[in-house]
């Protein structure tokens, strides 16, 4: 488990290529917490996963790598989907069952990705843009990235919630559903923060004495 500097950005890209993936394709379900009547997609169980893992590596590597991440990301989750979307269109043999059902998660993916992505990609370089701005001051950084991953987890949802359920849902319950998954997202992140300034100090051991001036 002894990693240089190089490979833990490796490791922190495959983990957030994976968590997008992930995200995307459980947003497909709306679930409800019950008895405090909260609704959101699925996805925002792991979603903030995002969040963090950008912050730290803008923390760590820069924003233009967190950027780069950002596509790479991207772009593996349009594999995934023009995967997924293929599959469905490929003939089946007569004994196979299973195709409604895939039919059902995958069909009803295209418009949530696409606003994902917009989503995704407006918030995650607001998250990059403001954590370096805030890495530039002192005192209190992880009050304020901890600000800064809330706000950009906010915008994210916001954009996503009413691109994928605007005419679908009513305006109360999506309204309810930008909340709920800000409110979730906001404890994940939370709890996250102890968790996430280890990781910052982790990945920036054996820095190179040329990036280290």
């Amino acid at each position: 488990m002894d990693f240089n500097y190089t490979e833990k950005r490796v490791i922190m890209t495959v983990f957030f290529c994976v968590a997008f993936i992930i995200a995307n394709l459980t947003t497909v379900k709306i679930m409800e917490i019950p008895y405090i009547h909260m609704q959101a997609p699925a996805g925002v169980l792991i979603y903030p996963l995002v969040y963090v893992l950008t912050n730290v590596i803008a923390e760590v590597y820069g924003e233009d790598i967190a950027r780069k991440t950002i596509m790479i990301g991207l772009v593996a989750d349009i594999l995934f989907v023009f995967m997924t979307v293929l599959q469905i269109y490929l003939p089946s043999p007569i004994y196979y069952t299973g195709d409604a059902s895939l039919a059902f998660v995958f069909t009803q993916t295209p418009r949530i990705l696409i606003f994902a992505y917009i989503s995704y990609l407006v918030g995650n370089f607001t998250n990059a843009r403001l954590t370096v701005i805030v890495n530039k001051t002192k005192g209190h950084l992880r009050v304020k990235n901890w600000l800064v991953v809330t706000f950009s987890e906010f915008v994210d949802d916001t954009i996503m919630v009413t691109g994928c359920y605007l005419g679908l849902v009513p305006p109360a319950d999506m309204i309810i559903i930008i909340f709920s998954t800000f409110i979730i997202s906001l404890v994940w992140i939370s709890i996250a923060q102890p968790f996430v300034a280890k990781l910052v100090v982790w990945a920036q051991k054996d820095v190179p004495k040329e990036l280290a001036t």
